[in-house]
């Protein structure tokens, strides 16, 4: 239910009592049962309702670049949308038998078929990325390495690839290199690196 008369009338007598004020008008409308909760909502900009649903739409940019996107949009197929293919909401948009403007944008078309294939090789080259080094799928088994022809690939690890080439930096007098560090401490850490190798090497 909307505001009443009633209602509205109460709430301007509250606010003018000569007596002081026990709330403030903004809570007497919060618990006024009579009011409805309603948000004053601006139309959406350039709204439109498509009519011809042979057509995929999509506002262009026909001032960026001089003009350069909405030129690449027409060599891609694009055509200027009319007032046959939509219907204007809001009054924000200028439409002729031509085009159909809102500010710097005008409403482009191009045949949905054109547009499904461009969509579906957008898909398909997502597919191929997500099958390149570094993506692994466990249902569908796909490939570890770039473009791999031998099925399931196995990433490169660094270790497995200098195994056997350089050997660990490890000091003859660690206590020399770092101040108040004991003799004991430094075999101990040697000893639970060379466990850490160990397992490592195992499971290689």
């Amino acid at each position: 239910m909307a505001l009443t008369t009633g209602s509205a009338q109460k709430i301007t007598d509250s606010t003018q009592s000569t007596g002081p004020r026990k709330r403030t008008i903004e809570a007497d409308i919060l618990f006024d049962k009579s009011i409805v909760a309603r948000p004053l909502n601006a139309p959406e900009v350039a709204s439109i309702h498509v009519k011809n649903v042979e057509f995929y739409y999509r506002w262009v940019n026909r001032l960026h670049s001089n003009g350069r996107v909405y030129m690449e949009r027409k060599a891609m197929g694009f055509v200027n949308a009319t007032t046959d293919d939509v219907e204007v909401l809001v009054g924000d948009t200028v439409s002729t038998q031509d085009e159909i403007r809102c500010g710097d944008v005008i409403l482009m078309k191009i045949p949905f078929h054109l547009w499904a294939s461009h969509i579906k090789r957008n898909m398909q080259t997502a597919e191929t990325l997500q099958a390149m080094r570094g993506a692994y799928n466990k249902e569908e088994e796909l490939s570890q390495d770039v473009f791999s022809e031998h099925g399931k690939g196995t990433l490169s690890s660094v270790s497995r690839d200098v195994k056997g080439k350089i050997a660990p930096f490890i000091p003859d007098n660690p206590d020399a290199i770092i101040d108040g560090q004991v003799a004991s401490d430094t075999e101990k850490v040697r000893g639970e690196v060379a466990e850490i190798r160990k397992r490592i090497s195992k499971k290689e």
